[in-house]
Order: structure tokens, then C-alpha cells, then sequence
């Protein structure tokens, strides 16, 4: 729900105390439905961001900086023209509607004084951001409704502003028990909603916590409640009055992040996610977050579009490759056939349409009947059953190299899909879609190095029996990683490296802004510098050993191929895509790892795959030295042998807790 009329109360409260009087430095544009004014106002500046989208309408202090557009959007040139230099006059509210004016004292150009107001209307779909003047006619608005859209209120330039048409409700600010039962009894529909409809700026949310704690479940029909649950309701929206006229506001996100309010009674019956000293501050970390998240949602689904559409059209190629080879099949006959006809020619006549020969190449020898071109002779015949066999052998045998490539190809891409599924940040996915334009998967560079088409999971192939050591055979299974073969100087380096106690840097980075605000908006103490890539995950298991995990192909292999010592542990789920998980012996001068060790860091790779949503999956594991790339393979190719498997459940602890 976001901006009630009572959130926008308490945030223009705090408002009016920050930035009248303050003078307009900047203004910008963003996108398309929001606005940010720089406000220079008590040896402070503050950023004001209004927006009208339908999703996150709203106004509040804002510590983000957001890209803007290199040429400013048409909206945000009217803004500049009247509203550049001129000075905060006021800040206020149409009762407890959602609407907010913010009036500003400019000057025209002969100098004379003028009045400008800048309306923001909160109302879902139809949220706009309206500049009118002094007579209140309507300079532009961020979304435009002639009489096709709207034909009581036409929001165009030039035209007369028209107020949302007020509502048949009482203030809730200050009312009593007494004017509370008045309004609401008698009473037909359901509690939260007779209250929703006898009161400004009350939201669904609200209401639902005042019922709740009033002791009434909040669908309980109106008519139906006892006259200790009427005098307890009635209390309790007096008791919210009193604190919304003595603005005595509590702000805090509420309901794990979906939502916030600025009211005490809203946090206890939904529990708080965090409590925040301004509303203003709570506003902006629950937009930002909203922000933040639909940004990475866009990313990520950019991607992933993408990595499908590769995976589309290699998957058709390879069904093709497969076509053509079951077409293709038999081209063993045919040869046969040209020379059944060569060694019998002495005793078959010239030309014929059909001859019979001994089929030597059958058990029995039994006779073959042959058909020919009658218009040739049976030699030329021969020549082109020969002909027929070279041209298929030759086509299945570039059709089998070209299937043998795009195979590891698909491997490849469903890698990708499947550590792009389990990303959870900007930097993750963004990395991922670095490797994709370097590997030719994405953009102008789309389709591919080789035979065209990618590849990237960590595929297993073979068949060993659970549990045991492959021994028995020296073909190893492999998985997918990304990165260079390692060189045995690699090797050399790593080994080195590892004897010398080197270690990796303990967590990623998130993403964050550097803000300029005031001492209303302090700067989040979770937010960290962006390096630009993705670091991989670190746990610890129960014994205090690290984990680490990669978060994409390139991070994989250099983790497991160069960051490992030879006598760690390296982890993959089996027969599936998934990240390399690395359990850190030399580092803490362990030999052997507990059951628990095994099974925690078997979790990790099993949740950090493909098989997430499983409830009981296969991982391998191995020490480094038998982990090998696969010369000329995908970012994420390896062999593994001398491997065990063990059965878990996918669990990354601190990622549930």
C-alpha cells in the first residue's frame, strides 16, 4: 500500500519543517513518472523525490541518485523554466486525501512576484505530478488525461485544475469514542472495511490493525459485534486520532518488507522489520528496496531471455544434427552394395534395370536383388552406389563433429540459466551477462564461438555406482566451470599460494549510492561499496572450516582451478548445473573433515544448483587435484574423477534464516 493519507501527513509534518523556506538548485527527471527536487534549505541539501508511479506513488526525502536521461524529458524542462530558483513557501495536504501541495515564490520575467504549485496526486493508475499557477490553471503534468480518459477531470496544460472530488468521511484527527460510534453503528459491512469508509485517509492496512488490535477479526460483520467489542474498537480509533493530531508517528517497515506505515498500531500487529527515527527515512529505504528489486528483476529477466533464446536455437540445432543422422544411417549398405555389383560384374550383363548378386556380407549368403539405372551401365551403377555411400558417410561425420560441439554448447547455456535462476544481486547477474557478450551470446555477438551455439552447465557423464571411487576406469566425468586452462604454472602458483596461507576476500560487495542529504536521512550502514563484479559466497561449517562458492562460470573456475589448494575439497551437484563449492582443508591445516563438514558443504552445492527446489539430491566430491579443465572447453568445463557421492538436502542456512 505504501503512501496512505496518514502516511502522507506525517511525511509532509516532517517536511514543512525541512524545506520551507529552501531554494530550488536542481531539478531532474529520472524517469518517466518521477521527480526529484534539489533543495538547498538550512545549510542542508535535500533531495525531494515525487513520483507518480502507479506502483511506488509517493513523496519523501531521498538519499538515491539515479541515472537521468541525457536529454531532459519535456515535463522536467516546465519545471525548470518556472521552478529553477524559486523558494519553498509551503508544504501541505487536502485534509488526509492523498494529495500534497508544495507552493513556491518565483519570479516571472519582468520580475514580479508569482505564485507556482506543484501537486502531487496519489490515487494508483491515475497518480500524476500537476504544475499550475497562481489562477490555477494547469501548466503540463506528468501524465496527461484529456476527456477520452477522464470527462469530469481533464488534466491538460492550459486547462483549469479540478481537485479529486471529496469524500463523504470524517477527520480522524482528535475525533472521539463518541463521534467514532456515531459514524460507524448500526453497521452492515465488515469491520475494517466500515471503518475504511468513515474515515480520510485510513488504508486497508490500517484499518485491519486497528480491528486486530481491538480484539476483532478484521471480516467479523459489523452488526455482529458485542457492545465490549464496539466500545473496544471505537477506543482504539480514538487512540489512533489522538496520536495522528499530536503527530506522535512510529514509522517502521512492516510485514517482512512489503509494506510500512508511520503508525505505532500498524508495526505491533504486523510486526516491524525495522524501526526507523523519520518517516521520511522509512519511505526511502522501502522505495529504494522496491527499487532496487524491480531493477534486478529487469536485469535478470533481460538476461535470461536471452540465455533461452540461445538455448532455443541451439536445442533446434542439435534435434536437426539428429535429423540428418538418422537420415544418414545405412550408408554401410551402399558401399556394400557397389561392391557386390563390382566383384560380380563378369557375370552380370551390361546395362539392366535389376540384377541379382550373392549378398556375402549377409549370414547365409542368400541372394540380393538390386535395383539400377537401366540407362547406365552396371559398372556406373556400381561407381554410384559408391558415390552415395562417401557423400553420407562424409555428411554424418560433420554432422557427429558439430553434434559433439554443440552438445557441451547446451551444457553450457543451461549453466548459465541455472546460476542466473539462483542470483539474487545486481553484480551477479551483471557478471553473468559480461561472460555471455565475451563468450558471444549476447548483443550484436549473439550465436557463439565454434559451431555457433553455447554451452555451460556442470554435466556429469558416465555411470558409477554412489558412494564409490572412480578407479575402475580412466575416462573421467566431467562438469562445467569457465575461465583459461589451467597451465602448470597455474598449478605451480596455486599450490604456491596456498603453502603461503593466501586467502580470499571473505564476502562480496553489494551495490550502493553515495548520497548527499541531510541529518533526517543517515546513510544505511548495510549499504557497501560496488566494486563493479561479484565476489564468491563464504560460509562456515559447524567446525569453523570455509566455504566458498561460485557465483558464475569465470568465478567458478578461477575458485576451484586457481584459489584452491590441491588437498581442498571441491563439491558439484551430480548430473546437473550448479556451482563449484570449495571446502577450505589446507587453510586450516585440516587432513580429514568431519560428517558434518561434508554434509554442510554438500548442502551448499546442492541449494546453489539447479536442484534447489529438491528434497533429496546426489553431489559429488573430490579433492582439486582431480579436478581438471577441459582443454578448449566452455567457461565452466572440467573432468573430475576419483570422486564419492553423498545424498542431501539442499540448505543454505543463511539464506533460509
Amino acid at each position: 500500500m505504501g503512501f496512505d493519507g496518514i502516511v502522507l501527513h506525517s511525511v509532509i509534518y516532517e517536511l514543512s519543517g525541512l524545506i520551507t523556506g529552501g531554494r530550488v538548485e536542481k531539478i531532474y527527471q529520472p524517469g518517466p513518472n518521477e521527480v526529484v527536487l534539489l533543495i538547498h534549505s538550512g545549510g542542508e541539501h535535500y533531495r525531494l523525490s515525487l513520483s507518480a508511479d502507479p506502483a511506488a506513488a509517493g513523496i519523501h526525502l531521498t538519499r538515491s541518485k539515479k541515472e537521468n536521461p541525457s536529454l531532459p524529458p519535456p515535463f522536467c524542462m516546465v519545471l525548470r523554466k518556472y521552478l529553477s530558483g524559486s523558494r519553498v513557501a509551503s508544504v501541505s495536504q487536502q485534509g488526509f486525501d492523498r494529495v500534497a501541495f508544495i507552493e513556491f515564490e518565483t519570479k516571472n520575467e519582468m520580475g514580479d512576484n508569482e505564485t507556482k504549485r506543484l501537486i502531487l496526486e496519489i490515487m494508483n493508475r491515475q497518480s500524476n505530478i500537476i504544475l499550475v499557477n497562481s489562477a490555477g490553471v494547469i501548466h503540463d503534468a506528468i501524465r496527461h488525461a484529456d476527456s477520452s480518459v477522464n470527462r469530469f477531470r481533464e488534466i491538460m496544460p492550459a486547462r483549469p485544475y479540478a481537485p479529486p472530488p471529496s469524500q463523504d468521511k470524517l477527520s480522524p484527527a482528535g475525533i472521539s469514542a463518541a463521534a467514532v460510534s456515531e459514524r460507524l453503528f448500526p453497521g452492515s459491512d465488515t469491520a475494517s472495511r466500515s471503518v475504511l469508509n468513515a474515515f480520510y485517509g485510513f488504508s486497508p492496512l490500517l484499518c485491519d490493525s486497528i480491528c486486530l488490535k481491538a480484539g476483532i477479526p478484521p471480516k467479523t460483520p459489523l452488526g455482529g459485534l458485542h457492545a465490549e467489542e464496539r466500545e473496544a474498537l471505537c477506543a482504539q480509533i480514538e487512540k489512533v486520532g489522538a496520536e495522528i493530531a499530536g503527530n506522535d508517528y512510529r514509522p517502521a517497515i512492516l510485514l517482512s518488507g512489503s509494506d510500512f506505515h508511520c503508525l505505532r498500531v500498524c508495526a505491533e500487529m504486523n510486526g516491524p522489520v525495522k524501526p526507523f527515527g523519520t518517516v521520511n527515512m522509512a519511505a526511502d529505504t522501502f522505495f529504494s528496496e522496491k527499487d532496487r528489486q524491480a531493477s534486478f528483476e529487469r536485469e535478470k529477466s533481460k538476461v535470461m531471455r536471452a540465455v533461452a533464446g540461445n538455448i532455443d536455437k541451439l536445442s533446434e540445432k542439435i534435434a536437426e544434427y539428429r535429423r540428418e543422422l538418422d537420415g544418414a544411417e545405412g550408408f554401410e549398405r551402399q558401399r556394400q552394395i557397389g561392391e557386390l555389383l563390382t566383384a560380380s560384374l563378369y557375370m552380370l550383363p551390361e546395362t539392366a534395370d535389376t540384377v541379382t548378386v550373392t549378398d556375402y556380407y549377409t549370414e547365409g549368403s542368400p541372394e540380393l536383388t538390386v535395383e539400377l539405372d537401366g540407362s547406365k551401365t552396371v559398372a556406373a551403377n556400381a561407381q554410384l552406389y559408391f558415390k552415395k555411400y562417401r557423400k553420407h558417410k562424409a555428411t554424418c561425420e560433420n554432422v557427429d563433429r558439430m553434434l559433439k560441439k554443440a552438445l557441451p554448447e547446451l551444457d553450457y547455456l543451461e549453466s548459465v540459466a541455472s546460476m542466473l535462476k539462483n542470483a539474487s544481486t545486481v553484480e551477479e547477474v551483471r557478471d553473468i551477462r559480461a561472460e555471455m557478450i565475451d563468450e558471444g551470446f549476447y548483443g550484436d555477438n549473439a550465436g557463439g564461438r565454434g559451431s555457433g551455439s553455447g554451452s555451460g552447465e556442470a554435466a556429469v557423464k558416465g555411470k558409477r555406482q554412489p558412494g564409490k571411487a572412480d578407479k575402475s576406469d580412466g575416462q573421467p566425468w566431467s562438469a562445467t566451470m569457465g575461465g583459461k586452462p589451467a597451465s602448470k604454472k597455474t598449478l605451480r602458483e596455486r599450490a604456491g599460494a596456498a603453502k603461503a596461507g593466501k586467502k580470499n576476500s571473505s564476502k562480496g560487495t553489494g551495490s550502493g549510492s553515495d548520497h548527499s542529504g541531510s541529518s533526517l536521512l543517515s546513510r544505511d550502514d548495510s549499504a557497501a561499496t560496488n566494486t563493479g563484479a561479484s565476489r564468491p559466497l563464504v560460509r562456515t561449517t559447524p567446525d569453523g572450516l570455509r566455504v566458498m562458492i561460485g557465483r558464475n562460470s569465470r568465478q567458478n573456475e578461477k575458485l576451484t582451478l586457481r584459489d584452491s589448494a590441491p588437498e581442498d575439497l571441491w563439491f558439484h551437484v551430480k548430473n546437473a548445473p550448479g556451482s563449484h563449492v570449495i571446502l577450505k582443508l589446507k587453510e586450516s591445516g585440516v587432513n580429514t573433515p568431519g560428517d558434518s563438514d561434508l554434509l554442510f558443504a554438500a548442502g551448499l552445492a546442492a541449494y546453489y544448483s539447479s536442484q534447489r527446489t529438491g528434497t533429496k539430491v546426489d553431489v559429488d566430491y573430490t579433492t582439486v587435484k582431480n579436478v581438471k579443465k577441459i582443454p578448449g572447453g566452455r567457461p565452466g568445463m572440467v573432468n573430475y574423477f576419483a570422486f564419492k557421492t553423498i545424498t542431501v538436502v539442499p540448505e543454505d542456512p543463511e539464506e533460509r534464516s
